[in-house]
């Protein structure tokens, strides 16, 4: 995996699947009460969880290069 264009898809997969997972936990997260189902809270919680994709797409990043 020398390719430039091989290590950028699997980048861009390792950020998508990164994404998916934060976002589902926050789903989870809201559906079992522990978050409350206001506006206020889910933007902030879509915050964090942005966050945490970026987090997670820098050390995909490191890994894959």
């Amino acid at each position: 995996m020398d390719s430039f264009i091989a290590k950028f898809i699997m980048w861009g997969i390792l950020t998508a699947l990164a994404y998916h997972i934060a976002v589902g936990i926050r789903h989870m997260l809201m559906d079992f009460g522990y978050l409350g189902e206001t506006l206020a809270i889910g933007t902030r919680s879509a915050q964090i969880a942005f966050g945490i994709t970026v987090v997670l797409s820098i050390l995909a990043g490191v890994l894959v290069w």
